[in-house]
């Protein structure tokens, strides 16, 4: 199987220049083209074998990226650094993250390959093929949604600059960016796809509940509430909240088969030099002390009792995840973004029942009152946060913190400037720098794709 693999790949690059078909042709005296459901499911899991080994950066991420996200937000000290290896903020590493546009596309190409030979499935190993290279696809393009697209608005997104949607193998291909309504929508319909085959071998990692999380990433982000809703609920039902130390122990695992409230993982397999390595570079940047203080419980909360030491160093363990936690609060937020304060206060209190001993669930008279101070002034949509909404977002900070997920938080939600002193120079996270740069090549290449706001000198 590795041998064929090796050989599809090497084939692959022979024959960037040239159509699907003459690719398909192609053949040297030796090598093996991906002609059965059995050769392209090796292509397949070529990239699956890099989500298992948390090696890859581009569809679940890796220990790595976690640490260069979560340096970029406000969860960690930068101006308290003890060392220099980690960046103070993300404008340092703008000249690496535009890589970040070509290499999604680049896996983008190959499960295009796979549904463009597979249109119509028929066998069972042909099915699963094509409903996983469905969900990838999507879960790249939700990927280049979220890092190169403005935050999404309803109702402005057909006037918002999208990203160059390829549905096919075809390296002729020059699309424009096109707008962010329809990207969303393709994102949509690929998921949807994925779920009208049918997908539920674990071996494959993308089943049918991988897809149904993704749509509710796709609509939390894009703010479809109410599509939201029902799935996050059935995904809430099938994998239970994690509790005590169950829960600590899996926040703290290294590599292992995915369990508890987990849908889906990396890291399943690989030795600890990775997780340990990002754990060592952690502890050169203390957490931030508005972060510490939003655990106003202390020790009766769980998550303070382990995330960080005495010295408020980091303790947990980085993560590329999904749990049904982050569902649970994505209904708590379209719970109130819908004017449902009984629910949504419903499922904040769910999660918060599970985290702290003796603990009194919130009323909408006793919720705690926004704090001026805090980054995040405005919700989603815009509009000043309300007691409510200020609760959701501070526990989906507390709870998704060292998983990669505070920095798109605060991109969805205003985009709040701020800035950190590091060794004497003063960095400024300015509102453009949550959107990516395009690199010059991809726009020399193809003159239809423009440059992303703030970047147009660059």
């Amino acid at each position: 199987m590795k041998t064929t693999y090796t050989s599809i790949i090497v084939l692959l690059l022979l024959t960037m220049n040239v159509s699907c078909r003459k690719y398909l042709e192609t053949k040297q005296y030796g090598d093996i083209l991906p002609e059965t459901a059995t050769d392209f499911s090796a292509l397949l899991h070529g990239h699956l074998s890099s989500v298992d080994g948390a090696s890859d950066r581009y569809i679940l991420g890796s220990h790595t990226n976690v640490l260069d996200f979560e340096s970029y937000c406000d969860n960690l000290n930068a101006s308290l650094s003890t060392a220099f290896d980690l960046s103070p903020y993300v404008g340092t590493d703008i000249n690496r993250l535009y890589y970040r546009f070509m290499n999604f596309y680049s896996n983008i190409k190959d499960y295009n390959i796979i549904l463009d030979r597979f249109p119509s499935p028929s066998t069972d190993e042909e099915k699963k093929i094509v409903a996983v290279a469905h969900s990838m696809r999507a879960v790249a393009y939700f990927n280049l949604v979220r890092e190169f697209c403005e935050p999404y608005e309803t109702g402005g997104a057909a006037q918002q600059a999208g990203i160059p949607i390829v549905s096919s193998f075809n390296m002729e291909a020059k699309p424009a960016r096109g707008n962010l309504r329809d990207a969303v929508q393709f994102i949509v319909d690929d998921l949807k796809a994925a779920l009208a085959v049918g997908q539920t071998d674990e071996l494959y990692r993308f089943t049918d509940d991988v897809a149904k999380a993704y749509l509710v990433r796709i609509y939390h982000w894009s703010q479809q509430w109410e599509a939201a809703i029902p799935l996050a609920k059935e995904l809430l039902e099938k994998y239970p909240i994690s509790t005590g130390q169950d829960y600590v122990s899996l926040m703290q695992t290294g590599p292992g088969p995915k369990s508890g409230s987990v849908i889906i993982r990396s890291y399943i397999s690989g030795t600890l030099t990775s997780f340990t390595r990002v754990t060592t570079r952690m502890k050169t940047r203390p957490v931030s002390v508005d972060f510490v203080q939003l655990f106003t419980e202390k020790s009766r909360d769980i998550r303070y009792t382990f995330y960080f030491d005495n010295n408020l160093l980091n303790a947990k363990g980085a993560h590329n995840w999904i749990r049904s936690e982050e569902m649970c609060l994505a209904l708590a937020e379209s719970y109130a973004h819908t004017g449902n304060n009984e629910d949504a206060l419903a499922y904040l209190n769910l999660l918060r029942g599970k985290r702290i001993a003796d603990y009194t669930p919130y009323t909408l008279q006793t919720l705690p009152a926004t704090n001026p101070k805090t980054l995040i002034q405005v919700d989603a949509t815009g509009k000043s946060l309300t007691p409510l909404l200020s609760a959701i977002l501070n526990e989906r900070r507390k709870e998704l913190y060292m998983e990669g997920d505070r920095w798109y938080e605060m991109k969805r939600n205003g985009r709040p400037e701020f800035w950190v002193g590091h060794n004497g120079i003063r960095y400024v996270t300015e509102k453009y720098l949550y959107t990516f740069p395009i690199r010059k090549g991809e726009m020399i290449l193809n003159p239809l794709i423009t440059q992303n706001e703030g970047y147009e000198n660059m």
